[in-house]
């Protein structure tokens, strides 16, 4: 479908909470914010390092941070543990007991700051150009704002230049709900003062919250919210921009799981967090929240954060 024709669509049905498309065999269901790329993804799954601690490594402390050095993010220590991932008692997003090693994650997500430097060592590809929407990688005002209109393929790139790599869904959720599994980083009850969503900003009336006001219309400088800390201090985990994980979409196992890598290839990959378009009604902000995505659209809504395993 051409691009106007779903736009006109799109605009059309402001009230909608979400959009299903089906390509050949893959259907996509997606929050509206995002813009729609009818081809399902190629590409090899990734060949994941473990994330179980080395019985070598030093003791550290939950959200001990730590500066990585090709960047400069600032890392936190996520501590192994267990955790119930998923939202439903039933269904592809079934609860489940899921046991994971030892990781360090950002502290936040990607900044135009942080990709330049990526791009400047020719490892990077500059988002200059998004499948939706306009990117900010070259507006200096927005330096310290997320990196947007990344597809995973770029993202991927990026994390391994810094010397880590994407995080699996399964680290993504821990990481933002922590051994008690909260609904959302800060506990179980939303707080639209405490994350960057569609407020009373918003430039997207027909989906906005009118009782809040975050500060921002669009994208938030990363770590505007102390307030929405997780558990292990990574901020901005829900709202501001979607964040790419390394898994291929698929329903979760009915056993437990430990470090589970998610399905071999299929069509989408996965989306996690919500963005500065999203609000509280839809669900899309909650942190067990998971959004199946074509891997090569880039979007002025999507960004990235990465992982390390302890012990590198």
């Amino acid at each position: 479908m051409p691009k106007a024709g779903v736009l006109g669509a799109l605009m059309e049905a402001q009230q909608m909470k979400v959009l299903r498309l089906q390509v050949g065999k893959c259907a996509y269901i997606l929050p509206v914010v995002l813009w729609l790329v009818t081809a399902c993804g190629t590409g090899e799954p990734l060949t994941l390092a473990p994330t179980s601690g080395a019985t070598t490594a030093p003791a550290r402390s939950m959200g001990e941070p730590k500066v990585r050095g090709a960047d400069g993010m600032t890392t936190v220590y996520v501590p192994g543990g267990e955790f119930r991932m998923g939202m439903t008692s039933s269904g592809a997003d079934r609860a489940h007991t899921v046991a994971l090693g030892s990781y360090w994650i950002d502290q936040t997500e990607v900044t135009n700051d942080h990709y330049r430097r990526c791009v400047e060592a020719g490892a990077c590809r500059a988002p200059t150009a998004c499948s939706w929407g306009d990117p900010t990688y070259e507006d200096a005002a927005r330096a310290n704002h997320p990196v947007i209109c990344v597809a995973w393929q770029n993202a991927n790139d990026y994390c391994r230049w810094a010397g880590g790599r994407l995080p699996t869904e399964a680290e993504w959720e821990y990481a933002a709900r922590g051994p008690d599994s909260a609904i959302y980083p800060w506990g179980d009850e939303f707080d639209g003062t405490r994350l960057n969503s569609c407020d009373i900003n918003c430039p997207h009336e027909g989906q906005r919250a009118t009782d809040y006001d975050d500060g921002y219309a669009l994208t938030a400088p990363v770590g505007s919210y102390p307030s929405g800390a997780s558990w292990c201090g990574a901020l901005d985990m829900v709202g501001n921009v979607w964040e790419w994980v390394a898994d291929w979409h698929g329903p979760y196992a009915l056993t437990r799981q430990t470090n589970p890598t998610g399905p071999d290839s299929v069509c989408e990959r996965l989306l996690r967090g919500g963005s500065w378009f999203d609000f509280n009604e839809y669900g899309f902000l909650r942190a067990d929240s998971r959004h199946p995505y074509e891997p090569r659209a880039a979007d002025h809504l999507v960004g990235v954060r990465c992982v390390v395993p302890a012990g590198e």
